[in-house]
C-alpha cells in the first residue's frame, strides 16, 4: 500500500523533518497549499487521518459520496478510503494529524485507533464529528506535543514519546465521541464485532479472500458477519478485502519491478488471468496498462 512515507516522498522528493520515520506527521493545511490537493494522490493511502477544520470549508467527495466541512469539523479518513477534494474556500484552514498504518497497528491502543476512526461512520453515518471549542483545544494542544517530538530528533526518548503521546491523542478523541454520540445506532457488541472485523482485514486481506476465515476468527457465522458488515456500513466483507487487495496491488504496480505474476502471487490469487480481471474490473484498466500509464 501508500505509505504515509512513500505518500509524502510523492509530493515533496524529499525528507523535510529531521531524521522523520515515516510513522506520523503533523500537516497545517490551507486552499492555496498542496497538501489539500488529495485528488493528486497515487490511490488510496494506508493511513489513519484526523483533520480539524480550524477556519473556512470544503466539499469532498468521500469514499463516492459528497461531503460538506466547516468550523469546528473533525475530518476523518481511513486506510480503504479514495477521497478528492471538490470545492474549498478561500480562508480554509485546517491542522491535520496523520498516521502510518503499521504505527497505528504497532501501538497498544490499536483498538482505539480503529473505533476512533470508524465510530462517527458508524453512529452517524458520517465521516465527520463536530467538536465543542473546549475538545478542540484539548486535541489540538496533543498535537502540539507530537509536533515538538517530530521536530526534536535528538530527544533519546523520541519514538516511545510519540506513541504515547498519539495514544493520549486516540483516548482523547474516542472520550469525545462517547461524549458527543449520545443516541447509538447499534448495540456495543455489534460494534464490537464490527470493529474487530476491519483490525482483522486490514492485516489478513492478502492471505485471506474468502468470509468464512473472518468469521471463524470472530467466532461467529460469515452470514452473521455479513448481516453486521452491511447493516453497520452499507457495504460487504468482500468490498473491505477488494479494496485493500487493490490499495496493494496499485502500490506494488508502481512502487516495486515485481512481475505481474508475482504481484499476483503475493496477493494469493489463484492464477495471474483472475489477478488481472480482478484489477481491471476495480481499476478500469489492467495491470500493465495501470503501471506504464503511471
Amino acid at each position: 500500500m501508500f505509505t504515509l512515507e512513500a505518500t509524502w516522498m510523492w509530493h515533496y522528493g524529499h525528507d523535510t523533518i529531521p531524521d522523520w520515520d515515516g510513522k506520523l506527521l503533523i500537516l497545517d493545511t490551507d486552499a492555496h497549499n498542496s497538501l489539500v490537493e488529495t485528488n493528486a494522490l497515487p490511490g488510496t493511502v494506508a493511513v489513519y487521518g484526523y483533520t480539524i477544520v480550524l477556519q473556512g470549508w470544503m466539499t469532498m467527495l468521500y469514499s463516492g459520496r459528497e461531503v460538506h466541512f466547516t468550523k469546528n469539523d473533525l475530518i476523518i479518513y481511513t486506510p480503504g478510503i479514495t477521497i478528492s477534494v471538490l470545492a474549498i474556500s478561500d480562508d480554509y484552514r485546517g491542522i491535520c494529524l496523520v498516521a502510518d498504518k503499521d504505527f497505528a497497528f504497532e501501538s497498544p491502543t490499536m483498538r482505539d485507533a480503529i473505533r476512533a476512526a470508524y465510530l462517527p461512520a458508524v453512529e452517524l453515518r458520517e465521516p465527520r464529528l463536530t467538536l465543542a471549542e473546549d475538545d478542540i483545544r484539548h486535541l489540538m494542544e496533543l498535537m502540539g506535543i507530537i509536533r515538538r517530538y517530530l521536530l526534536s530528533p535528538d530527544h533519546p526518548f523520541r519514538s516511545e514519546s510519540l506513541r504515547t503521546t498519539y495514544g493520549l491523542f486516540l483516548l482523547e478523541l474516542t472520550a469525545i465521541q462517547e461524549r458527543t454520540i449520545r443516541d447509538r445506532r447499534f448495540p456495543k457488541r455489534i460494534e464490537e464485532l464490527f470493529f474487530d472485523f476491519l483490525r482483522l482485514v486490514t492485516i489478513h486481506f492478502a492471505e485471506h479472500h474468502d468470509i468464512g476465515f473472518y468469521a471463524s476468527r470472530l467466532c461467529i457465522t460469515p452470514r452473521y458477519l455479513s448481516q453486521i458488515v452491511r447493516d453497520v456500513s452499507g457495504r460487504t466483507v468482500v468490498d473491505y478485502i477488494n479494496q485493500m487487495l487493490l490499495m496493494e496491488a496499485s502500490y506494488l504496480l508502481l512502487q516495486t519491478s515485481l512481475p505481474i505474476v508475482g504481484i499476483a502471487d503475493r496477493l494469493h490469487f489463484s492464477e495471474t488471468a483472475s489477478f488481472t480481471r480482478f484489477f481491471t474490473r476495480m481499476k478500469g484498466m489492467t495491470p500493465r496498462e495501470f503501471r506504464n500509464v503511471k
